[in-house]
C-alpha cells in the first residue's frame, strides 16, 4: 500500500495502481486474522471514499491540488 500511495503523491502513479490499492485494502481489511490489520487500511479506504478527485488529479492531471506533494517525478517524466 505505501508504494502504491507513494506513486500516486509522486506523480508516477497510474489508473491501475489506484485499481490495486482498492483491492489490496480490500484483501488486507477482509482476510486479515487480527483486529490491527482489519483496521490498518480504514484511512486509504476513506480518503478513496471521500476525496478520490485528489487521487484521480494525482495519476490524471499529475498535480496535487493542496500544493503538498512532491510532484518533481512527474515534471521527470512530462519533460
Amino acid at each position: 500500500m505505501h508504494t502504491l500511495l507513494t506513486r500516486i503523491c509522486n506523480g508516477t502513479g497510474t489508473m491501475d495502481d489506484l485499481a490495486l490499492l482498492e483491492d489490496l485494502c480490500s484483501t488486507v481489511k477482509e482476510t486479515s486474522l487480527c483486529g490491527l490489520g482489519q483496521t490498518a487500511p480504514n484511512p486509504v479506504l476513506s480518503t478513496l471514499k471521500y476525496f478520490r478527485n485528489e487521487y484521480l488529479e494525482h495519476i490524471v492531471n499529475k498535480r496535487c491540488p493542496a500544493g503538498v506533494c512532491n510532484m518533481e517525478a512527474a515534471l521527470e517524466v512530462v519533460a
